[in-house]
């Protein structure tokens, strides 16, 4: 997968590259009684402010210094689902300036109808001196995935069907953009309404990377309340279509943003000069409004994606999803709100152990932008907070080997930026030209962790599009290919990364590295299965380290989770559905799509090799499975003994019957201690296609590591994809040098 960050303050139209500067018509107001502020709304733009209608538009920035606005390009995305999205674009807007340390951004999440521009819709938190202080902050917002301002998603119309999305495929997608800017860490996430639900969403994904998280007027669980207003307004676009139903639509979303006494107080029994009452004319105002500026088939998706919302799904429920990031999460809750009660946000924090504040207001659900100074309030104390446990986490800069090559060594959920290392790059396939794409990418945001100094290549006259761009860059030498392994070796890099696969040259080209005291970042399932140990312990003799995150999961932080103990102590159990590629062939074929056709498919989205045997008869589960039992078990991995059966004829038959009786079928690996005996497993398995393992779509993985000490611990994520395993290798070549695994029982 590929990713385009394009930029520019001074470009003023939207081309192919993404830059544009907004171009905005006056500003509207939405205050009802034909746009008079009737004076009961304590002097605010009342229609401006609505949470679900901030897309006003005006041709200046507020006075707000710094505004910079772009379109995230990646080429194609795995949704929760199991569903590949393609040229996926992202409408964000950036207010103030990214530090050199890139530790100073806040990610703001709009509400269901909102846009990017957040310095807009909430020209009172975000500006010089306010709570988002953009002399201080940048504070980024981007348009949601399934938006209608400039990012993909629904759209009426169109002859295409797009798929069902999630707020947690909304989160990844807001990760992928902090990826782009090179952001580790931000400040703070925030967000109310489905803001707040893609806020928690993104703390539950990545909660090593979050500092603070402020939600807002928000749920964990869609609430059968929530759940119902979204009936009647999905019924009324039905009924009424694109335009009349979705105003009607409008009308009644309207009714659950404020509250019972906020209408009393407001409107009580008066009426307009033609005796209509002044409430009706206010709502028919606000459904026109949103009808002149919002695609009704985005609407749907986008109140679907909030009914779909559960944030402990698949991850042991919602205690579990949110235990290691609890302290650092404020829940909000405003009493009066209509759409989701103060009391039900208030459970939720309680039942997590997370942080509670209220706001006082008469307008219900929208009070959290209305009530600026409370806000702010509760903003600045998480921004505080967010400020200590910076300074505390900033560690010392430790040396990765002897020559003075360094990076940043800090803790859980800091921000970090390494110097530039000088990195020897071992196959540019794939994988490897992802890499380069994404260092090309940081490059873009002034932050350059990596400079490839010679690239190893087979076929030097074949294209790379992200090698290229490195070069373009400036982070790769424009003479960097070579075709002669000894070569790589000659400048003496600070890293090597091997993306070669298989076992040899990749074993005798790492192992001179390591003799040279080079540190080695490597995706090599083969090679650490059947040379991790001597790797590690030769490794050591030099003082130096080897790092392989990406061999298991992909992006999926599962080594990382067994060498730093995280997953507990006295494991008894490691399971997972641990192939992309089989994985997504037997959720095609239950749906009713031909076994050449679905490994057609997982080939051409980059899951599946050219060859796939490996992976249809579950030789790279093995792989896998070996990897795991020795850093969970201690056991060597080539003394474990396996038992496997992949996908065969017989298999896939099987699958196709099982589907057909409402079940579904996953290829399953288990390594556990039974006993004085570990033993291992791969094997397909019948099991519920709503539970855990049914719930692992597409090149999706799932892992559960079960301890005495911390019970089950499971992650989910893209295991499969160039783009996932060059994430982490990004991750180890931006991590300090870990603590060794043991090599033997």
């Amino acid at each position: 997968m590929s990713t385009v960050l394009r930029s520019s303050p001074e470009n003023t139209q939207s081309g192919e590259v993404g830059d544009h500067r907004a171009l905005r018509a006056p500003a509207r107001t939405e205050c009802g009684n034909d746009g008079r502020n009737d004076g009961r709304n304590d002097g605010r733009n009342d229609g401006r402010n609505d949470s679900h209608d901030n897309g006003s538009e005006n041709d200046t920035d507020n006075g707000v210094p710094g505004v910079r606005t772009g379109t995230l390009r990646v080429a194609h995305i795995q949704l929760e689902s199991g569903t590949t999205l393609h040229n996926v674009e992202q409408r964000w807007t950036l207010v103030g300036t990214i530090n050199a340390q890139r530790d100073n951004v806040v990610l703001v999440a709009h509400a269901l109808t909102g846009t990017a521009d957040v310095h807009d819709w909430w020209s009172n938190i975000v500006g010089p001196g306010l709570a988002l202080d953009t002399a201080r902050y940048a504070v980024l917002c981007a348009n949601v995935l399934g938006g209608c301002t400039g990012s993909t998603g629904p759209r009426s119309g169109s002859s295409t069907h797009f798929p069902a999305f999630t707020t947690r495929d909304q989160a990844a997608q807001l990760w992928r953009l902090l990826d782009a800017f090179g952001v580790i860490s931000p400040a703070l996430i925030t967000g109310g309404s489905l803001g707040g639900m893609v806020a928690l969403e993104a703390a539950a994904l990545q909660p090593e990377r979050v500092r603070e998280v402020v939600v807002l007027a928000a749920p964990t669980v869609q609430t059968a309340l929530g759940a119902g207003w979204h009936a009647l307004m999905r019924t009324a676009v039905q009924i009424g279509g694109e335009r009349d139903g979705l105003a009607l639509a409008r009308m009644a979303g309207m009714l659950s943003y404020r509250s019972a006494a906020g209408f009393e107080a407001r409107f009580a029994r008066t009426t307009t000069d033609n005796g209509t009452p002044a409430i009706a004319e206010w709502l028919t105002h606000h459904g026109a409004q949103l009808v002149n500026r919002f695609d009704a088939a985005s609407y749907i998706g986008l109140i679907d994606a909030m009914d779909r919302h559960d944030v402990g799904r698949s991850r042991g429920g919602v205690k579990r999803a949110l235990c290691t990031i609890a302290p650092r999460i404020t829940g909000v809750g405003i009493p009066g709100d209509l759409l989701y009660p103060a009391e039900s946000v208030q459970q939720w924090a309680q039942d997590v152990g997370a942080r509670y504040a209220e706001l006082t207001s008469l307008h219900g659900h929208d009070a959290f932008l209305l009530e600026t100074e409370q806000v702010a309030e509760i903003l600045s104390s998480a921004l505080t907070r967010s400020e200590a446990a910076r300074t505390r986490a900033v560690g010392v800069v430790r040396a990765v080997r002897g020559t003075g090559a360094t990076s940043l060594a800090v803790t859980t959920g800091a921000a970090r930026q390494p110097v530039t290392q000088r990195v020897a790059l071992a196959g540019c396939g794939t994988v490897g030209d992802a890499l380069a794409a994404l260092l090309a990418n940081r490059a873009r945001t002034g932050w350059r962790p990596a400079f490839l100094t010679g690239v190893l290549v087979r076929d030097a006259d074949r294209t790379r599009r992200g090698l290229a761009d490195a070069v373009i860059c400036g982070i790769a030498a424009p003479n960097a290919l070579t075709r002669d392994p000894t070569a790589l070796l000659r400048d003496a890099p600070d890293v090597l990364v091997e993306a070669l696969g298989g076992i040899e040259p990749a074993r005798t080209l790492v192992e001179a590295a390591l003799r040279r005291g080079i540190r080695v970042i490597t995706a090599n399932k083969a090679l650490m299965a059947a040379h991790g140990p001597s790797l590690l312990a030769l490794a050591g003799a030099h003082h130096t380290s080897i790092d392989f995150e990406g061999a298991v999961g992909a992006a999926i932080p599962v080594i990382r989770t067994l060498r730093s103990g995280s997953a507990g102590t006295a494991i008894v159990r490691v399971s997972g559905v641990l192939n992309g590629t089989t994985n997504a062939i037997l959720d095609a074929v239950a749906a009713g799509v031909s076994f050449d056709a679905a490994l057609a498919r997982a080939q051409s989205d980059g899951y599946a090799e050219a060859d796939p045997s490996r992976d249809l008869d579950g030789r790279d589960v093995e792989d896998k499975l070996r990897l795991l039992a020795w850093l969970a078990f201690g056991v060597s991995p080539q003394l474990l003994s396996v038992e496997r059966r992949g996908l065969d004829d017989a298999v896939i038959r099987w699958a196709k019957w099982v589907a057909s009786r409402g079940g579904a079928v996953r290829l399953l690996a288990t390594v556990e201690r039974d006993g004085n005996t570990i033993r291992a497993r791969i094997h397909p398995r019948r099991v519920d296609p709503n539970g855990a393992w049914g719930q692992v779509r597409g090149a999706n993985n799932r892992i559960e590591i079960v301890s005495r000490s911390a019970g089950t611990t499971t992650l989910n994520g893209a295991g499969a994809g160039g783009h996932a395993t060059a994430l982490a290798l990004l991750s180890d070549l931006q991590s300090p040098v870990r603590d060794r695994p043991r090599a033997s029982v």
